[in-house]
């Protein structure tokens, strides 16, 4: 809500341009009420989240650049407090019926009706005002995608604990959380509260690990969790001391973004700015460990489903075999001319197309310099 005029504001993100344009020439009636942003994909969207306080989201699930489930694993993590209206087109009753049982989601039928678009801004407006809303949650986020038959590895973090699940046409494949695998990492991550979600496209595993379906496992872990709740006993939670006025300024809604306090979330932002603004590097990802995507170029990127562990595993025994030291990069060279990188730099693995003409070890060695600076 803008200070100014007390007017609500509504994102609204569909990839279908006449949609957009229809809906917010509908909406016009209200705006006194309430004002109408659109956005034509999520990274579009997001750009938009960044700049502006906005009130409300609506979003379509399919569409290109940036989809509805990036999206919403984008707010789960800078917009964890914000409503969301889901638009679906799932097709059946049986679908319908179940996607109107998940708790704290509310979503709209397409092809939509304009009454029922206005009806659903004016609830999720009104039950936000009273507190009754919150942003998607992490068990409504991944029915979706069971939903939608979904493939993608999901990044979950709560505080300091990551976990990893691995989707497949919808279906769970396989989880991992620390030590654990398969149904009981499940177990660890879906009761986790306040979860953050990063997502990389494509499902890094492929064997079928988990063989119970995801509903099934929502239920289960729920209700060990609150078998483990009831048997720990309650304290009350000391006082806290008041927020002094000028601090609680400080945070107004919308007037700051937020800032990510972790080191790690921090050195990796830095380094994909200066693979992003190296004129040497023409396309690159960043992989984490296990070779989740962390990062990539805008545009066209050609790494997506690659996976360093394939070559990493091989050099690593190579270490173990010879005594040449420990790697320090590999270069390929592919038909076209140009070399690919690949290196490991903090706990990242990088690979990188360079632009023809540069030398590999040199964009390393430049990379890991302006990181250090």
């Amino acid at each position: 809500m803008t200070e100014e005029t007390g007017v609500e504001t509504v994102l609204i993100v569909d990839d279908e341009k006449t949609f957009l344009l229809s809906l917010k020439d509908g909406l016009k009636v209200h705006n006194q009420k309430f004002r109408v942003l659109t956005a034509e994909n999520g990274k579009e969207a997001i750009s938009v989240l960044r700049a502006l306080p906005v009130d409300l989201l609506i979003t379509d699930l399919k569409m290109p650049e940036v989809d509805g489930f990036e999206l919403l694993a984008w707010t789960t993590r800078e917009k964890p407090e914000l409503p969301v209206i889901v638009m679906t087109a799932f097709g059946t009753a049986e679908i319908e019926s179940q996607l109107a049982e998940i708790d704290s989601l509310q979503y709209l039928e397409k092809p939509l009706a304009l009454a029922d678009l206005e009806s659903g801004i004016f609830t999720a407006l009104k039950a936000k005002s009273r507190s009754y809303i919150r942003g998607i949650t992490l068990a409504t986020f991944l029915q979706l995608m069971h939903l939608e038959k979904k493939s993608c590895t999901l990044k979950i973090t709560q505080r300091k604990q990551i976990g990893y699940l691995y989707f497949k046409a919808g279906v769970l494949l396989d989880a991992d959380c620390a030590d654990l695998r398969g149904k009981d990492a499940a177990y660890q991550i879906l009761i986790w509260d306040d979860a953050e979600i990063e997502m990389d496209p494509h499902c890094r595993r492929q064997e079928q690990v988990i063989d119970v379906g995801l509903e099934h496992l929502l239920i289960d872990a729920f209700r060990r969790k609150d078998e483990k709740d009831s048997d720990v006993e309650l304290t009350p939670a000391p006082e806290e001391a008041p927020v002094p006025l000028e601090e609680e300024l400080d945070l107004f809604p919308g007037e700051v973004e937020a800032v990510d306090a972790s080191p790690e979330a921090a050195a990796r932002l830095k380094l994909v700015e200066i693979l992003s603004r190296h004129s040497g590097v023409q396309e690159f990802a960043l992989f984490d460990p296990t070779g989740f995507l962390e990062n990539r170029n805008e545009g066209i990127c050609q790494f997506e489903d690659f996976d360093p562990a394939l070559f990493l595993t091989q050099v690593e025994e190579l270490d173990d075999a010879l005594s040449f030291g420990s790697f320090s990069h590999m270069v390929m060279t592919m038909a076209c001319r140009c070399h690919c990188l690949l290196f490991r730099i903090q706990q990242h693995r990088v690979v990188v197309r360079l632009v023809k003409g540069q030398r590999p070890a040199e964009v390393m060695k430049q990379v890991k310099q302006a990181l250090r600076g």
